[in-house]
């Protein structure tokens, strides 16, 4: 009798296994064919270094997808990440915790020399987005958006071009705290909390909006930096 039962259930859960890789062979046929609608005439431009690493971010995101389901690439997730795409240049840092999360939607974005070492550029570009989301993502489960509007951005690196402050990254003026070195005597900068919209966890799909966020947030403090550099490159020159 016991062994008719057990026989039973082992009847069960391979009933069970064959309908879950079922329905995983359906999931990714529907990803390849609509991965196929959405490229039809652009791989025509690719050469072939680009065709497979497109390739081998797919074999990536297809693997990983038995573990945990990735919210990233739902629409109330993309929508949140790129409605700002019109008027700002959008960017993603990842934090492995809720608490230093929550901290930079409250107190800024700390960096240390570049900008770009942490925060990643991303446009409407689907593929770019999967891309860089694949080789980032293991630095954690929270993806920080930043937005810095368009106006913002031309406006100070017009500023800096006009002083000829031609080695200086736009970013590194658009902070209102002192500068300062780190144990690596890197300099650290704190971009303003204003330019954080806010979070998205992409294995829950939560999602939390910054209520300071003004991608296009201007401070006199901004034009002061810009004096401050123009003194110290005249001296230099001098």
């Amino acid at each position: 009798m016991t062994m008719d039962i057990l026989l039973i259930i082992l009847i069960a859960i391979l009933l069970g296994y064959i309908i879950y890789l079922h329905i995983q062979l359906v999931k990714k046929n529907l990803f390849i064919e609509s991965t196929v609608k959405r490229l039809s005439g652009i791989e025509k431009s690719w050469s072939a270094e680009e065709m497979n690493r497109f390739l081998h971010e797919i074999r990536k995101i297809q693997h990983y997808s038995a573990f945990f389901n990735d919210k990233l690439f739902e629409e109330k997730s993309l929508t949140f990440l790129l409605e700002n795409k019109s008027t700002s240049k959008i960017y993603i840092h990842y934090t492995k915790d809720e608490k230093v999360a929550r901290s930079i939607l409250s107190e800024g974005f700390r960096y240390a020399d570049s900008f770009y070492k942490t925060a990643l550029p991303v446009t409407n570009d689907k593929l770019d987005l999967l891309i860089k989301h694949n080789n980032r993502k293991s630095f954690g489960n929270y993806l920080m958006i930043l937005c810095l509007s368009d106006r913002i951005v031309d406006h100070y690196t017009a500023e800096l071009d006009r002083y000829g402050l031609k080695g200086v990254a736009v970013e590194n003026i658009l902070t209102e705290t002192s500068t300062a070195r780190n144990e690596n005597a890197d300099t650290i900068y704190l971009l303003p909390n204003r330019y954080v919209k806010g979070f998205i966890n992409y294995q829950t799909g939560e999602i939390a909006m910054n209520p300071d966020f003004n991608p296009s947030y201007d401070s006199p403090v901004f034009a002061r930096n810009i004096e401050l550099l123009k003194n110290i490159n005249r001296t230099n020159v001098e």
